[in-house]
């Protein structure tokens, strides 16, 4: 090991070419392996393309942990929960420019993607879209493999266990996934609340044995065909999902009646989800790279929920759902001489509720929901430099709950983005978004729930839309050492949701309000250094200030600081990473507080075999965290100290059999939790 090694190890403490085959059912641009000797990230005027160095290949063993090794300014990623967030927002998932589900980047193999698009100003195809992650893959024709993967955590029931198949013969692809998962962290939680009545009641309660279990499990198969000009896919499959949140024994105290009263915690809280799936997928390529590209992706879902809470009496909520959802998207892309280009998007959601609430409230909801959304993206570009993009839209919006009158609205919509590239190294760039939203659907109902002897939870069907406009900033600089991102942005929302608490006698009624303004205002400066090719470090620090006003009150500002080295040694290496205690504001007006948090890592990769050691939080018990909820009539503080933010350790193993020809991995099979309009 050279000095500059060992400098830059002691200084980040301190601070096969293949013939292959993707998944990805979209026309793919067949590139050849290239090795590269100067700059592994080159700006466009919209994207950033993105070549990861052989060792950070080496050691990834998914799309998310390719990104995560790559280190890019302003780009972080949650590889537990396959999320990658931007300065603009969460980025969309690609694979050969069709998208992708989060296990589909799990399982890709790092070996055969040959280059990441980062799309910080997307267009065309990609026109409704925040951000992109598009992995270009090598593709294969024939041959196939069977990959298991386990993960068992250590401190704590913690598991997740999947299987993924695939052959390709041809043009045809066939894929098989299932797995399960389990965890179940054992949390130790105090809640204070504050009952603001004209006789005020105090309500103190601790939760010293939980169960808070959850089990996940799925089964997939998708056959898809690839032609030059056309391609189809069809995915089905069946996810079943159970979650349970018991308080199996504290105490329950309240003060304030004539004499005090003290109880028994116990609450038993139950889910169940069994989720049918379908997805149909559809690309046509034409002459003069004109496309055509539709999805259909829907849902049936049976939902279950039960809630008992036993004080002196039982306070019961008993809700089954049968919940519908579709989600249509088309898109046409007509490039146009001399730099410009076209794209409109039809895109539309449909979703159907039946719930039947039983238990100390009963009652019957049945909501039907749907939103169209047409847009026309207009794009020019002057070379490499400069770029304009001009998204104008409509959205139209109709819910009707059964027993109130349709609920309609018809807003406009419209994007705009401006983008100069004086140089490969460096880019300026400017956004102004118009949009709108409306209310989840499980706050606009009537229904009503008994939470305790108290607190009662009701719906509001009269909620206004609400309106969104964010202007936003960015500069970037991209060399072959070192990187670095400033962005800053601001968020408004009129008629935001809100948790309103009404006075009824001797109850209070909480139920929602749209009458809010919303105001974020964000700060970010990112920088990555790679002095040299086995060690790499990325620093990155931030303000957050939020302002609420109207159905609530607050302000909150909050500074925070993250970290992140890696070193490679052959088939070994060792990651860190650091995030300073920060706080965050949840739902409008709900505060909460995140602990300091750390993890080490080491890695063993050699062919097909690969295992990973986590240690998270080592040497520390008392990490907590805390919420707090002010409002009018009504004030409420939880501190919950839970093994997840707490010493806890895991392995994961990882081993594929492949026969015949080689073929990439196939992506494993996303499972999303539905959604439900349960009031809850």
């Amino acid at each position: 090991m050279d000095r500059r090694k060992i400098i830059c190890v002691v200084f980040g403490v301190m601070t096969l070419p293949a013939v292959a085959q993707t998944d990805s059912v979209s026309k793919s641009v067949q590139l050849k392996e290239v090795v590269v000797a100067g700059d592994m990230t080159k700006r466009e005027v919209d994207h950033i393309d993105c070549i990861p160095t052989p060792k950070q290949r080496k050691h990834a063993h998914s799309g998310f942990e390719l990104i995560r090794n790559m280190m890019l300014a302003g780009v972080n990623v949650d590889t537990e929960n396959g999320v990658i967030t931007t300065p603009v927002g969460t980025a969309t998932l690609y694979i050969n420019g069709r998208k992708a589900s989060v296990r589909e980047i799990t399982s890709l193999r790092p070996k055969d993607i040959l280059h990441v698009e980062y799309y910080d100003m997307p267009t065309g195809k990609y026109a409704n879209d925040k951000a992109v992650i598009n992995y270009i893959v090598k593709t294969y024709t024939s041959g196939g493999y069977t990959q298991v993967d386990a993960l068992q955590g250590v401190g704590y029931l913690r598991g997740d266990y999947n299987l993924t198949s695939k052959y390709s013969l041809g043009h045809y692809n066939v894929n098989l996934w299932a797995g399960c998962s389990v965890q179940n962290p054992k949390v130790y939680g105090e809640t204070t609340t504050d009952y603001l009545l004209d006789n005020p009641i105090h309500k103190q309660e601790a939760a010293y044995d939980t169960d808070m279990k959850r089990i996940g499990r799925y089964v997939n198969v998708s056959l898809s065909r690839r032609m030059e000009r056309t391609t189809w896919m069809i995915r089905s499959g069946v996810e079943v999902s159970t979650r349970r949140d018991d308080v199996l024994n504290g105490s329950l105290e309240y003060t304030g009646y004539t004499v005090p009263l003290s109880f028994t915690n116990n609450v038993l809280e139950h889910d169940k989800t069994v989720k049918p799936t379908l997805s149909l997928y559809f690309n046509r390529n034409f002459k003069g790279e004109k496309s055509l590209e539709c999805s259909l992706d829907g849902y049936y879902a049976r939902n279950t929920y039960k809630r008992n809470s036993l004080e002196d009496r039982v306070f019961l909520s008993d809700v089954k759902e049968d919940y519908t959802y579709l989600n249509f998207n088309s898109s046409y892309v007509m490039p146009l001489p001399k730099g410009h280009n076209l794209t409109f998007s039809l895109i539309e959601f449909l979703k159907i509720s039946q719930d039947e609430y039983r238990g100390s409230s009963p009652s019957l909801q049945h909501l039907r929901s749907s939103e169209s959304l047409f847009f026309v993206d207009y794009a020019k570009r002057w070379g490499r430099k400069v770029m304009l993009v001009a998204r104008p839209g409509m959205s139209y919006l109709a819910y009707k709950l059964r027993g109130e009158q349709e609920v309609t609205h018809l807003a406009p919509r419209f994007y705009s983005m401006f983008s100069w590239s004086p140089n490969q190294h460096q880019a300026l760039q400017l956004f102004f978004a118009l949009g709108n939203t409306f209310p989840t659907l499980n706050t606009v109902n009537a229904a009503e729930q008994q939470v305790d002897r108290v607190l009662v939870r009701r719906g509001n069907p009269t909620m206004d839309n609400s309106t969104l406009l964010g202007p936003a900033l960015t500069y970037s600089l991209n060399f072959k050492k070192w990187s670095a991102l400033l962005s800053a942005n601001y968020e408004y929302m009129s008629n935001a949701i809100a948790n309103v608490f009404l006075k009824d006698n001797n109850r209070l009624i909480n139920t929602y309000s749209s009458d809010t303004r919303y105001h974020q205002y964000q700060l970010l400066l990112s920088a990555t250094w790679k002095p040299v090719s086995d060690f790499n470090v990325k620093w990155e620090g931030g303000y957050d200030y939020y302002r609420v006003s109207g159905a609530a009150d607050e302000r909150l500002g909050c500074c925070y600081a993250r970290m992140e080295a890696s070193y490679y040694l052959g088939d070994f290496s060792l990651s860190a990473s650091a995030q300073t205690a920060r706080k965050d504001l949840m739902g409008c007006q709900e505060r909460v507080h995140l602990p300091f948090l750390y993890d080490l890592s080491a890695e063993w990769s050699h062919g097909n075999l690969s295992v990973v050691v986590t240690a998270r939080n080592l040497f520390i018990q008392g990490n907590e965290r805390t919420r707090s909820l002010l409002a009018s009539n009504y004030q409420c503080y939880e501190r919950d100290v839970s093994e997840r933010d707490n010493s806890f350790a895991s392995v994961k193993v990882a081993y594929s059999l492949d026969y015949g020809k080689k073929v990439n991995h196939s992506p494993k099979y996303e499972s999303k939790a539905a959604e439900s309009s349960i009031l809850r």
